[in-house]
């Protein structure tokens, strides 16, 4: 029998594509069921969100999620089409050439302006959420997005942090010295440390604490103790999916100091093929980096 090949042989796509990534973590009920539930949730809901940057607004156009089941029958992936867009205020016209205040009759709500919109990719197992570098909607608006549109489905139950490169937190860890350090963070998931990392991770968790800042100053003459599995470094590890770092850094002995600041840094994850789809690509992708 004469097997058609073109049936079996994955369609590939040699074009690149370049993402940030987004950590979305429960502080309770971790479970790969409670993600699905809460992006049901969201979708029945629709909350309309307030962007802090550029007067606009954002809300959803469509949730998909996945046919393809894993062991517990929870979707591989969920697609968010999230919208942005610009409220209009049907008393605020005004006429340039007579020089008028205007006021629209009759005018409809739901018609709205400037409207933009992006495709954000969530994996719930691992609960992580990619959205390409070039999207429409600034990164900024998306986190805070899904910070405020998540927490309102389910109220102080959920952090959404960018996830950092790691060159640049290297960078604070293998610094000649470490002279000043602010970090903004809440715990991991469990089982993602380990050593003395874990334990102050266990007890960041223990504490209750939705989020948590630390300050620490030290000197040239006198710099932060960076040793292995120390303080700093726990810190520092932790913020990459958990939060964000300020640092000034003294990167070798006789160099001038340097100030780092994470949000300036965020992580690039590059995939050169799409194979099949978009959709089963990011997944494959991001179930590879962070599935146990």
């Amino acid at each position: 029998m004469e097997i058609n090949h073109l049936n079996i042989v994955n369609r590939v796509s040699n074009r690149q594509t370049t993402w940030y990534l987004i950590n979305i973590k429960a502080r309770r009920e971790q479970t790969t069921m409670h993600y699905v539930r809460v992006l049901r949730e969201l979708h029945e809901q629709d909350p309309l969100i307030d962007f802090p940057y550029g007067g606009k607004s954002g809300s959803l156009k469509s949730v998909i999620f996945s046919n393809i089941l894993d062991e517990n029958d929870n979707p591989n992936w969920i697609q968010i089409r999230l919208l942005s867009y610009t409220i209009i205020d049907s008393e605020a016209f005004y006429n340039i050439r007579s020089q008028e205040d205007i006021t629209m009759d009759n005018w409809d709500k739901d018609i709205v302006a400037n409207k933009k919109e992006t495709d954000l990719y969530f994996i719930p197992s691992v609960h992580t959420l990619a959205v390409r570098c070039n999207s429409e909607i600034s990164l900024k608006n998306i986190v805070f997005y899904l910070s405020e549109a998540l927490n309102r489905v389910e109220p102080d139950t959920f952090d959404v942090d960018v996830v950092i490169e790691r060159d640049v937190l290297d960078r604070i860890l293998n610094a000649y010295a470490v002279t000043h350090l602010y970090a903004n963070i809440s715990y991991s998931n469990p089982g993602h440390t380990h050593g003395f990392e874990a334990a102050f991770d266990r007890k960041l968790r223990e504490m209750g604490a939705s989020r948590i800042e630390i300050t620490a100053t030290g000197s040239k003459e006198h710099p932060l103790n960076s040793e292995n599995d120390g303080m700093l470094q726990s810190i520092v590890n932790l913020s990459e999916q958990n939060g964000y770092i300020q640092a000034t850094i003294q990167p070798t002995e006789n160099a001038k100091l340097e100030k780092i600041d994470s949000s300036e840094h965020p992580r690039k994850l590059v995939i050169p093929q799409i194979i099949n789809d978009v959709t089963s690509t990011i997944y494959n992708t991001i179930r590879t980096l962070f599935g146990n």
